[in-house]
Order: structure tokens, then C-alpha cells, then sequence
């Protein structure tokens, strides 16, 4: 189903979304409620979806980085393990005098 919608604006600019079942079917509703022109459902609804979207995309750039920074901070850890170990040790050996 292919529709063109009208803006009531001095510019106009044809635009070919791909939008989910849900979100026409929403918008069916609305054309068939009279609840608003289709052109400013349209804007609404987009505002609504990018509202949603933005903040799963900054969780999958974190998601994205706390993985990446995992792997580093290992290879941290593992390259001073044995500076960890040799303080254990000069420690226990001053507490205990040896």
C-alpha cells in the first residue's frame, strides 16, 4: 500500500519510509477516527518512534563499549598480575619480619 500525504507547508519533500506493521496500522486508525490529518499523525508518530530508538541506540553503543573495554581491561589486570603477587609477598614479609 502506497500513499502520499500532503503537509499544509510552502516546502514539501517526498519521502519513502519503511515503517512497522503497528505503526501503519496506527496510523489506519487514526485516518478511520478523524483524529488528526494524516500529515501530522505522520510527524507525531516519527517524533514518538525516534524518541524510542535513540535511547536503544546509545544502550547498544554502551553495550558495545563496555564489551570492547572487558578485553583491555583483562589484558590490564593479567600483564600486572605478577606485580600484584610480588607485593603480597614483600608485604607479608615485612609484617612478619623475615
Amino acid at each position: 500500500m502506497s500513499e502520499v500525504l500532503t503537509v499544509k507547508k510552502r516546502e514539501t519533500k517526498e519521502v519513502i519510509v519503511k515503517l512497522p506493521r503497528q505503526f501503519v496500522s496506527d496510523l489506519d486508525r487514526q485516518k478511520e477516527q478523524q483524529l488528526a490529518e494524516p500529515g501530522e499523525f505522520v510527524y507525531i508518530s516519527t517524533k514518538k518512534v525516534i524518541k524510542q530508538v535513540k535511547p536503544n541506540l546509545i544502550r547498544e553503543a554502551m553495550i558495545k563499549g563496555y564489551v570492547e573495554m572487558s578485553s583491555i581491561n583483562l589484558s590490564i589486570a593479567s600483564e600486572c598480575l605478577h606485580l600484584e603477587y610480588e607485593a603480597e609477598h614483600t608485604m607479608e614479609r615485612l609484617v612478619s619480619g623475615g
